[in-house]
């Protein structure tokens, strides 16, 4: 823990340094990647609850239809398996790389505005996204790639768009959930559009339980997890009230609806926060919930600077929403590494 610490202080140390004294953002976003890929890249096999069950499937090239994950997945592990002559090093190394790359071309496409890119990775570390690759790092990898499909459609790249997202459902086939994103995408926003998505996301308890139990059928991949209860869902409870109260804040007290991009973030953080209460015991609902909750690296700065402009002294309220943006992420951050929550705990880099 004290290791991870570490690391998050001298991300923000040189965050400040980076945000001040370079003009050139690109510097950040470079520094940023090298930084995230590699601790999470050079993990030993043994960091993180799934990870040694991914080295073995890649160490064996169980490429299975329901074994070491979907065709693109499959394809990607047996093409480095035989560059490298079985070296799970560079595969864990690639796998990392993507991920994180694909997250931050996703917030500069989306943020719109370089300042946010700070408060947008600050809230990827510590809300514990990041993190949740170093267990799952397939489907992490899957909804990175989506997020970045949506990024591109944003920019109406749409074959690129439609490309990434179908490369998504081929790493993880879970993916094909992340569809409810186009419709997302394309509805028209508005305070009684958002109450109905967050009815509808309330009630999906009831049907998306069976419904993804259906899907465990066809992908005996994931059946150990439709009847998983967590032990402690208490930090993704906070997570989920926390970002219902930030999408709350930005629908009622800002005009931000009528940023296209600022309103598709909010309404997809809404829907993944509302997955997150009302799944917070089952472990496959909070997991489609990451391809909604993911959004929330970029709707929480969005919204922080939505509020503070409607204030006089929108600079000093943009310092307290910030800062209380800080103290819950490190709330967050502090108590699933307590319970170590994914595994994580020791940190040990992988011998070659």
């Amino acid at each position: 823990m004290i290791f991870y610490s570490i690391n998050l202080a001298f991300f923000l140390i040189y965050s400040l340094f980076t945000n001040s004294y370079y003009k050139d953002r690109q510097a950040y976003f470079w520094l940023i990647l090298i930084h995230l890929t590699l601790l999470l890249g050079l993990r030993s096999s043994i960091v993180g609850t799934d990870t040694p069950q991914y080295v073995s499937f890649y160490l064996a090239q169980n490429s299975g239809f329901n074994g070491n994950g979907t065709i693109v997945y499959s394809t990607v592990s047996n093409l480095i398996n035989h560059l490298t002559n079985g070296n799970y090093h560079v595969f864990l190394f690639i796998l990392s790389l993507v991920t994180v790359f694909c997250i931050l071309k996703s917030v500069e496409i989306f943020s719109g505005d370089e300042n946010l890119m700070f408060l947008s990775i600050y809230v990827y570390i510590t809300f514990y996204f990041y993190f949740e690759s170093f267990n799952i790092q397939r489907q992490m990898l899957a909804v990175s790639m989506v997020m970045l499909s949506m990024a591109l459609l944003s920019r109406h790249r749409f074959v690129w768009s439609i490309l990434m997202f179908t490369l998504a459902v081929g790493v993880h086939s879970t993916a094909i959930f992340a569809i409810v994103g186009f419709l997302i995408w394309f509805v028209k926003k508005s305070k009684l559009t958002f109450g109905i998505a967050i009815i509808i996301a309330a009630l999906s308890n009831f049907f998306l339980a069976s419904l993804l139990n259906n899907f465990s059928q066809i992908f005996d991949h994931y059946q150990m997890y439709t009847d998983a209860v967590l032990v402690s869902g208490g930090g993704t409870l906070i997570l989920g009230i926390f970002l219902l109260a930030i999408a709350c804040a930005a629908i009622f007290l800002t005009d931000i609806l009528h940023d296209k991009v600022a309103g598709f973030t909010i309404f997809m953080t809404s829907i993944g926060a509302v997955l997150y209460i009302v799944g917070m015991r089952s472990q496959l609902i909070i997991r489609m919930a990451d391809y909604f909750a993911i959004y929330s690296i970029v709707a929480v700065p969005q919204t922080v600077m939505a509020i503070s402009r409607q204030f006089r002294g929108h600079k000093m309220v943009n310092l307290v929403l910030t800062t209380i943006v800080i103290f819950a992420g490190l709330t967050i951050f502090y108590y699933k590494l307590f319970n170590n929550l994914g595994e994580i705990i020791p940190y040990s880099i992988n011998s070659i």
